[in-house]
This record gives C-alpha cells, sequence and structure tokens, in this order.
C-alpha cells in the first residue's frame, strides 16, 4: 500500500476467533504431523511430473542455424543482405563479400520474405544487421529465424563539448548509467 503512487487508509485486522486466538488450525497428533508431510511431498513430485511433461510437450523446438560462421555464404558464394542505408554495407565490403551477393532489404517483412527464398532464387542465406533492429526482427518472426555468435561491436554515439566544458563529467556519467544499467533494458524492451 506504501508503494502506491497515492495515499490510501487502509487496517491490517488478524484473522482470530472471539477468544483473540489464531484461527489457519494446529496440528497435535504426531500421526497427524507426518500424514501432511508425506501428502506434502506427494503433491510436490505430481506437480513437478506434470510440469515437466507439459514443459516438454509444449517447448518449441529450437531453431538451428544453417550458417554459423561470417565466412561460410563467403565460401559458398551465397548472398547475404543489410538494410538500405546501413553501415553495415562498408562492413561487408570489408570483409571481401562479392558485391553482387549484397541484397538490400528496406522492412521486417522484406527481410522475411528474402529468407523464403534460396540464396539461388533471389533469396539470402543469412543477414547482417544493426542489433536494435535485428532485435525487432527476431521479436516479430522469433519462431522461424534465430540469431548466431559472434556479435561484432562497431563504435557508437560520440557526443562533442567544448574543452574544459563542465558538463563532460556529468554527461559522461549518465550516458554510462544508461547504457549500463536498467534504464538501458527498458529502453531494448520498449
Amino acid at each position: 500500500m506504501a508503494a502506491l503512487p497515492y495515499a490510501v487508509p487502509y487496517e491490517y485486522i488478524p484473522f482470530q476467533t472471539p477468544d483473540s486466538d489464531p484461527a489457519e488450525e494446529r496440528i497435535v497428533s504426531n500421526l497427524t504431523r507426518f500424514g501432511v508431510i508425506i501428502w506434502f511431498f506427494v503433491v510436490l513430485i505430481l506437480t513437478q511430473s506434470c510440469t515437466a511433461t507439459l514443459t516438454s510437450m509444449l517447448t518449441v523446438q529450437q531453431l538451428k542455424p544453417t550458417i554459423t560462421d561470417i565466412n561460410e555464404p563467403i565460401k559458398n558464394g551465397e548472398c547475404v543482405d543489410y538494410q538500405k542505408g546501413s553501415f553495415v554495407y562498408e562492413f561487408l565490403k570489408w570483409m571481401k563479400f562479392d558485391e553482387t551477393k549484397l541484397v538490400i532489404y528496406e522492412s521486417p517483412e522484406e527481410l522475411d520474405e528474402l529468407f523464403s527464398n534460396r540464396s539461388s532464387d533471389g533469396g539470402i542465406a543469412a543477414a547482417f544487421e544493426e542489433i536494435p533492429y535485428m532485435k525487432l526482427f527476431l521479436a516479430k518472426y522469433c519462431s522461424k529465424y534465430t540469431a548466431v555468435q559472434p556479435t561484432y561491436k562497431f563504435d557508437g554515439f560520440g557526443f562533442v563539448f567544448p574543452k574544459r566544458s563542465p558538463l563532460v563529467p556529468d554527461v559522461s556519467i549518465q550516458v554510462l548509467n544508461v547504457t549500463e544499467g536498467a534504464k538501458m533494458v527498458q529502453f531494448e524492451k520498449a
């Protein structure tokens, strides 16, 4: 109640008999206690068994990627894609991908369509994308695709201030707090 953003009057009232004695009954007999303990274990085992059975029945088969190394599509001459306007194009050229095998896409739906076709039929074998866009794509098509490691890290945005600006240490600390704290997780979920 104290965590609510507004005040709410409340009062806790204990559950008791008219004699002011507690009302959840006491187990007096040792035989009854033993029986209750046995039943607790039986219920626990049945619950765990049912949970395991349901989990195994409802678990989606894990996706196994067909390409696990960035060099595989290069060696096999397969088409890969990148998002229009992304710096990934320059990275793929630097990795020695044949420019004729680089396919541009503009939307998650178009990427899904490219994956649906084989590389030889105008489709792609793999997609290279910036992490936020790939997470968005995988959130929409999580049952069909998966991401593989390694993830390549690139420099991000920079902030420019005049020399000896008093803002530099404060902004640097806040950027670290956001990127390494719970706020970044909130941004990714949003």
